[in-house]
């Protein structure tokens, strides 16, 4: 377009300049004023190229930052349903629950020698089981887990959207019918997405998938 409209102004004072005698003090101010035009034109076509891959490497930055956090959101959902039977709608009620709550693990303690299985050996009691408590911040989001993360965790960020002010992860649960029973369902999404053609979420209210639309 650009393109266009320069031949179409270049062309068109051709003309005219071809048409008009004209002085030397009109031709030159002809001629800088299409070196300006030219200009102008240059640096337009310039940014028309510049600014969407610009766009496009600030929407990859930010996108990384905000998947990770919608996949914590379903790490700790998945956590909620375990505990629970359900997920929850309520982001307050979900970070309280990695904050304060605890999961229930059952650790082996032995060796199971390689002739026997796992029950076998409890059975000849070379392997003991205990339930046992551990934190859900530890256990989801401890240090062991930094390695690959995009970002340090962040229990009291995980309401936000990375890189906005006062951008929330719209959460919702709830429960759709298959087979005769009701299965839970939640849906975590970027309540104020950098492109808001695309924005980023994970799971779903029709259907019972916990995979993100990136995925």
């Amino acid at each position: 377009m650009f393109g266009a409209f320069a031949l179409l102004v270049a062309g068109s004072v051709s003309l005219v300049v071809a048409m008009v005698e004209l002085n030397k003090t009109i031709r030159l101010g002809v001629s800088i004023g299409l070196g300006v035009l030219i200009l102008i034109l240059a640096y337009a076509d310039y940014q028309s190229i510049k600014v969407p891959i610009d766009f496009q490497n600030e929407k990859e930055r930010r996108y990384e930052h905000v998947v990770q956090r919608l996949k914590d959101v379903r790490t700790a959902e998945l956590a909620y349903k375990a505990q629970n039977q359900r997920y929850t709608g309520d982001m307050d009620s979900l970070i309280l629950f990695v904050k304060s709550d605890s999961l229930t693990v059952v650790k082996a303690f032995g060796e199971v020698p390689d002739t026997m299985t796992l029950e076998q050996a409890i059975a000849d009691s070379l392997v003991t089981r205990d339930t046992v408590k551990v934190s859900v911040y530890d256990s989801l989001f401890g240090v062991r887990h930094m390695d690959d993360r995009v970002h340090p965790f962040s229990i009291d960020s995980m309401a936000y959207v990375p890189f906005t002010k006062d951008g929330k992860i719209i959460l919702e649960a709830g429960t759709v019918p298959r087979s005769g029973t009701d299965v839970p369902v939640f849906m975590a999404k970027d309540g104020k997405p950098f492109d808001k053609t695309d924005p980023m979420m994970v799971g779903s209210m029709n259907d019972p998938k916990t995979n993100g639309n990136w995925e």
